[in-house]
C-alpha cells in the first residue's frame, strides 16, 4: 500500500464518527480527503498529500504526534504538525495568532498543507453561503470581522518570503476577497446580463453552488457510479429541452455525461428491431421493446459516465405497458409478472426518474402553435394524450407504492424557463442525498 493510500485509511478510521462542524450532514472525512486533493492537483510529493489526509488527526481526534511518526515517518509527522493549532484549552485567539505567527517561519511544502486546509474551508462556506443566500457567521466560535482577521493574516503568512502568484496561494486570495471583501468574479454576467432581472441571477447562483457542492462530494468517493436520470411524460411538455439543458449544465463544471435518446424513435429501432416487431401482437412488442431498452442503459452503466440521462426508458415502458392493459391489450397475470422482472430493474439501474406533464388540450395548442402546418396529427389527439396521461398518473402511484424515486411536473401554467429551474433544482438536491448516503457508507 503507497503512503497516499495509507494515510487515507487512517485518517478514515481516525475521524470515524465525527462530522462536519460547518455542515452536521457531512462526515469530516470529507475535508481532509478534499485537501489532499487539493494538494495533489498542483502536484506535490507524496508525503505532502499524505499530510494533506492527515493534517486534523491530532487536532481533532485521540492520536498524538508521536504516532504519526511512528506510522508514517518524521518528515509527514513535521507537516502535520505545521498545519495543527496548539493546545485547546487556550483562547481562540491564542490559538489563531499562534498558527499566523508559526506559519511565517515554514518552507513551501509545510505552508502548502495549510493552505490546502483554508482552501477547502473557504471554498465549502462559499458554497454554503451561496445556497443559504447569505453570508452568515452566527453559527462559528466568532463572528465576520474576527474570521475576516484570521484568514488575511494567515494569507500573509503564507505568502512571506514566497512567490505570492503561486496558483494556491492566488487561489486563497481570490476567496478571501470574495467572501470577506464582496469582490466577486462574476460581476459582469450579474450587472450586466442580468441587470433587469435579479430574481433569475440569484435563483441561477443558487443552482450553481449546488452543483459545485455535488461536484465536490463525487470526488471524495473512492468508488463511484453513474447517477442515472430517465425522463418521461407527457408529449410537448420540453423534455427534450431539459434534456439537453441539463447536460450542458453538468458538462460545464467537469463532470462526464451520457445522453441516451428514446430507443423507439432511434435509428437502431427503426431499422433493425422494429421489421422483426411490426407483425407481432401490441403485448408482444411491448415486452420486448423493454430488454433491448435494459441492454442499452447496462453497456451506459458499463461505460461508467458520472451521469446518464435517458430519454424514456424502462420507466416509460411501464406506462405504455399499463396503457395496453387498460385497453385490454394484455392480461393482469401477465401485467404483474411484467411488474415484477422490471420493477427491481428500475429501482436497482435508474436512481431518479422525472416526469413532466399536462393535459391534452395544452398538449394540442403547444404542437400547433410550435408548427406551422393545420393538419390533422396522426398520433397527437385527445385520445391519445388522456390515455398516455391516466398511465402516467396510474404510474405515479405505483411509484409511491413501490417507493420507486419519482417526481411529476405539472408544465400546464409554466414556461420553459421555470419547469427547467424546479427541474434541475430537484435534482441537484436529490443527488446531494445520493451521495451524502454513498459517503456515509463509506466511511462510518
Amino acid at each position: 500500500m503507497n503512503i497516499e493510500l495509507k494515510a487515507r485509511e487512517f485518517a478514515i478510521l481516525a475521524h470515524k464518527g465525527q462530522i462536519r462542524k460547518s455542515d452536521p450532514e457531512k462526515p469530516m472525512i470529507i475535508h481532509p480527503i478534499n485537501v489532499a486533493q487539493i494538494l495533489k492537483q498542483y502536484g506535490f510529493d507524496e508525503n505532502v498529500i499524505a499530510a494533506g489526509y492527515l493534517h486534523d488527526v491530532v487536532e481533532d481526534t485521540s492520536y498524538e504526534i508521536n504516532d504519526i511518526k511512528n506510522k508514517f515517518g518524521d518528515d509527514i509527522a513535521s507537516l502535520v504538525n505545521g498545519a495543527s493549532e496548539p493546545d485547546k484549552s487556550l483562547s481562540w485567539e491564542e490559538r489563531k495568532k499562534h498558527t499566523i505567527k508559526e506559519t511565517k517561519k515554514l518552507d513551501l511544502r509545510h505552508k502548502v498543507v495549510i493552505c490546502a486546509d483554508k482552501i477547502s474551508n473557504l471554498e465549502d462556506l462559499r458554497i454554503l453561503f451561496e445556497i443559504k443566500g447569505e453570508y452568515d457567521f452566527s453559527s462559528f466560535k466568532r463572528g465576520f470581522d474576527k474570521q475576516k482577521w484570521y484568514y488575511e493574516e494567515v494569507y500573509n503568512s503564507l505568502i512571506f518570503s514566497e512567490d505570492e502568484n503561486h496558483p494556491m496561494f492566488v487561489r486563497l486570495k481570490e476567496l478571501i476577497d470574495y467572501i470577506f471583501d464582496d469582490k466577486k468574479d462574476d460581476d459582469y454576467v450579474k450587472n450586466v446580463i442580468f441587470k433587469d432581472n435579479l430574481d433569475e441571477y440569484q435563483k441561477l447562483k443558487k443552482i450553481h453552488y449546488r452543483k459545485e457542492e455535488v461536484y465536490k462530494l463525487k470526488k471524495v468517493l473512492y468508488k463511484q457510479n453513474p447517477y442515472v436520470i430517465e425522463f418521461t411524460g407527457t408529449p410537448r411538455t420540453g423534455k427534450t429541452s431539459l434534456i439537453n439543458n441539463l447536460k450542458d449544465f453538468f458538462k460545464k463544471k467537469g463532470f462526464s455525461v451520457e445522453v441516451l435518446e428514446e430507443f423507439t424513435t432511434s435509428e437502431k429501432y427503426k431499422k433493425e428491431i422494429y421489421p422483426t416487431l411490426k407483425d407481432k401482437y401490441k403485448n408482444v412488442v411491448n415486452t420486448e421493446i423493454p430488454k433491448y431498452v435494459l441492454k442499452q442503459l447496462e453497456e451506459s452503466i458499463n461505460k461508467n459516465p458520472d451521469i446518464i440521462i435517458i430519454d424514456r426508458s424502462l420507466f416509460d415502458r411501464l406506462i405504455w405497458v399499463d396503457r395496453l392493459v387498460l385497453k385490454n391489450g394484455m392480461s393482469i397475470e401477465e401485467y404483474n409478472n411484467y411488474k415484477n422482472k422490471y420493477i427491481p430493474l428500475i429501482k436497482e439501474k435508474i436512481d431518479i426518474v422525472i416526469a413532466t406533464y399536462t393535459d391534452s388540450i395544452t398538449v394540442l395548442k403547444r404542437d400547433y402553435t410550435a408548427n406551422l402546418s393545420l393538419e390533422k396529427r396522426n398520433f397527437l389527439n385527445e385520445t391519445n394524450v388522456e390515455e398516455y396521461n391516466k398511465s402516467l398518473l396510474n404510474m405515479e402511484k405505483l411509484a409511491s407504492i413501490e417507493k420507486i424515486n419519482f417526481k411529476l411536473f405539472d408544465t400546464t401554467n409554466k414556461n420553459q424557463r421555470e419547469i427547467s429551474f424546479e427541474v434541475i433544482d430537484y435534482i441537484l438536491k436529490d443527488m446531494r442525498k445520493n451521495l451524502l448516503n454513498k459517503v456515509k457508507k463509506e466511511f462510518n
